[in-house]
């Protein structure tokens, strides 16, 4: 593997000491793409735009700070649209100081550039390999919980080679990113099916994996979305995996009633089916426990400003908010509604709140929010303990943490390979599949259903408070 180096330089009128104390504030004058984080220490997330062309929106870089130098340094390790480094090098000159950037860009991320531009970089597979394809959102608003989904099916993949490969062939993986759009989805589907692929695990948004299911299932391979969604039915092809928001909202509600806040909600999410079934499934909770359901709102995905309908909440007598916001919108809304001082007054239920999004929100926002899912980075077993133990021993200490998704994602692939090698009719054995995995045990029961345990966590610090349920 090689790797181009890209270097960019620009002056400031201002002393390098202070055009560093402004880095991740969030305009130009912090730095040349608007880095924006909440401090400048190693371990910080950062987040960053980088502009692909006058005929392009900028895409988002996400990563974090692996090391400082106060004053002259800052070196950022990013995960997202490709695994790299970014070296910001700050030097006085005459009349101001110098920013000098150079980013690098290997053989996986040149390839996702000519993605970008048109180019379909994915070979037809050879024949002695089994090709599974991974969908999921490198770019757009669903990129903060993309990375660790995209790193656990690698895992999944070398964990099922390591064991024989599938009937002998060595399986390879093949990623493609649907950019959080459900047009660009059904265009990638598209591409994985000519290129070979025998499966496709999609890890987008519910609205995307619609777009897939209508374009693809068709050809008869498999189609497995395996995160939380609202559920629904398709063909005998399609399954859909993950937590339900009903299960969520039943394992949630004894907790938040403990908290003592009123019965009294209101539920904001972005307006497609995800948050549609989520908040049509809650409601049926609140009602069963007593509550009243004051108001709701629905907003597009990339919506950046929540100011009016944090004021809403605020004129509402509520005193529980449910979110079903996704990735890059849950941090935008959290962030504010913490700043607006209403958490003192609401308890927040996120069903959305995986580990990624909630360190974008900062330990301070996101502190006291209530989730629910299958799977929390932990959970106290040995098939977690190794799990955690070996992307960290692959990925480094910088990589974002596992969560329910992207363990989600590496259950899937390794479900789909058992049920490859146990007999000639896959889909047939998909539907009866069960396995002890990091999660616990879970089973597949028909093709909309996956029975597991629901835990409850209350963001706290660095992670998450377990409840006792």
């Amino acid at each position: 593997m090689q790797t181009v180096v890209l270097i960019a330089g620009e002056h400031y009128p201002i002393p390098a000491e202070e055009l560093f104390a402004s880095f991740g504030c969030g305009t130009t004058g912090g730095w040349l793409l608007g880095a924006t984080c909440d401090a400048v220490r190693p371990g910080a997330t950062v987040s960053a735009s980088i502009p692909l062309g006058s005929d392009s929106a900028d895409v988002v870089l996400l990563g974090r700070i692996s090391s400082c130098v106060p004053g002259s340094k800052i070196t950022i390790t990013h995960d997202q649209p490709w695994r790299g480094r970014i070296h910001l090098r700050f030097t006085n000159e005459p009349g101001g100081s110098r920013l000098r950037v150079s980013a690098e860009l290997d053989d996986a991320g040149l390839a996702w550039w000519m993605e970008q531009r048109g180019w379909n970089t994915t070979a037809v597979a050879d024949p002695g390999t089994h090709r599974v394809g991974l969908l999921t959102s490198k770019t757009g608003p669903g990129a903060i919980f993309a990375v660790t989904c995209e790193y656990l099916a690698r895992l999944a993949v070398e964990q099922i080679n390591a064991d024989g490969g599938i009937t002998g062939c060595r399986v390879e993986l093949v990623i493609h990113d649907d950019a959080t759009d459900s047009g660009r989805a059904a265009l990638e589907a598209r591409r994985m099916v000519q290129s070979g692929c025998r499966a496709i695990i999609a890890s987008v948004t519910s609205a995307s994996f619609e777009a897939v299911r209508r374009t693809v299932a068709t050809a008869g391979l498999p189609l497995i979305h395996p995160v939380l969604n609202e559920g629904g039915r398709g063909e005998p092809n399609v399954f859909r995996w993950g937590e339900r928001p009903f299960a969520q909202m039943r394992a949630a509600a004894p907790s938040l009633t403990r908290e003592g806040t009123g019965p009294n909600w209101f539920h904001i999410g972005n307006d497609y089916s995800w948050s549609h079934g989520a908040h049509r499934a809650a409601t049926q909770v609140i009602e069963e426990d007593g509550g009243s359901l004051l108001r709701y709102a629905f907003t597009p995905l990339g919506t950046t400003d929540f100011a009016p309908l944090i004021d809403k909440i605020r004129a509402s007598d509520a005193s529980r908010v449910l979110s079903s916001l996704v990735g890059a919108d849950e941090v935008s809304f959290e962030r504010q509604l913490w700043q607006s001082g209403l958490r003192e007054r609401c308890s927040v239920l996120s069903l959305v709140l995986e580990d990624s999004t909630r360190e974008r929100i900062g330990a301070p926002a996101a502190n006291g929010i209530w989730t629910a899912f299958g799977y929390f980075n932990t959970l106290d077993s040995q098939s977690n303990h190794d799990l955690t133990r070996r992307y960290r021993d692959t990925y480094g200490r910088w990589a974002p943490p596992i969560s329910s998704f992207s363990e989600a994602v590496y259950e899937a692939i390794l479900l789909y390979a058992s049920a490859a090698r146990a007999e000639d009719d896959i889909l047939r054995s998909l539907r009866r599949v069960t396995a002890d995995l990091p999660r616990g045990h879970v089973s597949v029961n028909g093709p909309q259903v996956m029975r597991q345990r629901i835990h409850v966590g209350q963001a706290a610090g660095d992670g998450y408070h377990l409840a006792e349920q």
